[in-house]
């Protein structure tokens, strides 16, 4: 080791060493870092909707459309539905009453013509309804038969114990010189149970129905229920596989109340 001209070696102090091996030389150089710039945040245009200007309606000349029901040639589509249908409940009756053995099943008359149907509107003055009309060209009431020596006895539907109409005796129960009350106006009777009658509601629209009870003075009728012959008779055909039999010794129907309670319309079978 060398020493310096006074003969004592040199002390260089460690933090000044450290100093100066971390400081660094003028000549080097520092990389440049260039900062990290997010792009900018571009909001969406606002559009507001147009603005529709609504005209000003009147509300006293403003009247709203009601489409009328598009009907083929003539409009008779709702009546020729009707009478089919009616024609397909007598077929399923008839089906069941012989299927049962029961007495109207061979007592039903031959229907009438269409010039009876017309001599009867005629008559009435108002029209007699298609579905009453399809009843009556395939039904026109029943025979009665003898159920004892002294008595003769008109056989039922079944259902409620009702008696099918002849057009003629229909057309007597609304006029005045019928025994008992006549009918009321406007409503030509199609079945009957001693004093009371389901009647068809005269028209030229659908056939409709009304239970006629006698009241208490015995000189009018009132109103039980009201409803389409189609539904009437076809609760009356379904009665007949659930609720209401045939005996055949007692020539006579059976209701069985359970089933009768569990259907539906089952006042109609009253």
């Amino acid at each position: 080791m060398t020493l310096p001209s006074n003969g004592r070696p040199r002390v260089v102090p460690v933090a000044r060493a450290a100093d100066a091996a971390a400081t660094p030389s003028p000549d080097a150089r520092v990389p440049v870092v260039s900062p990290v710039v997010a792009p900018p945040v571009v909001a969406p245009p606002v559009v507001a909707p147009p603005v529709v200007a609504t005209p000003f309606v009147s509300p006293v000349a403003f009247t709203p459309a009601v489409a009328a029901p598009v009907l083929p040639a003539g409009g008779q589509e709702s009546s020729d539905e009707e009478v089919r249908r009616v024609n397909h409940l007598v077929d399923e009756l008839r089906r069941h009453w012989t299927r049962t053995g029961a007495d109207i099943a061979g007592r039903l008359r031959p229907g009438v013509d269409e010039a009876a149907l017309d001599a009867a509107e005629h008559r009435l003055g108002l029209p007699v309804p298609p579905g009453a009309r399809a009843w009556w060209r395939r039904v026109d009431g029943v025979d009665p038969y003898r159920s004892s020596r002294y008595r003769a006895q008109a056989p039922t539907v079944g259902p409620g114990g009702w008696v099918p109409l002849r057009l003629a005796d229909a057309l007597e129960r609304t006029g005045s010189s019928v025994v008992g009350a006549p009918a009321p106006p406007g409503l030509l009777p199609l079945f009957a149970r001693d004093e009371e009658l389901i009647a068809v509601r005269l028209g030229s629209g659908p056939a409709r129905v009304e239970q006629l009870v006698l009241a208490d003075d015995g000189e009018s009728y009132q109103h039980a229920w009201r409803v389409s012959l189609e539904e009437l008779l076809g609760t009356w055909a379904d009665s007949l596989l659930a609720a209401v039999h045939w005996l055949p010794d007692a020539h006579d129907w059976v209701v069985d109340p359970f089933a009768l309670r569990a259907m539906r319309n089952a006042h109609l079978l009253d």
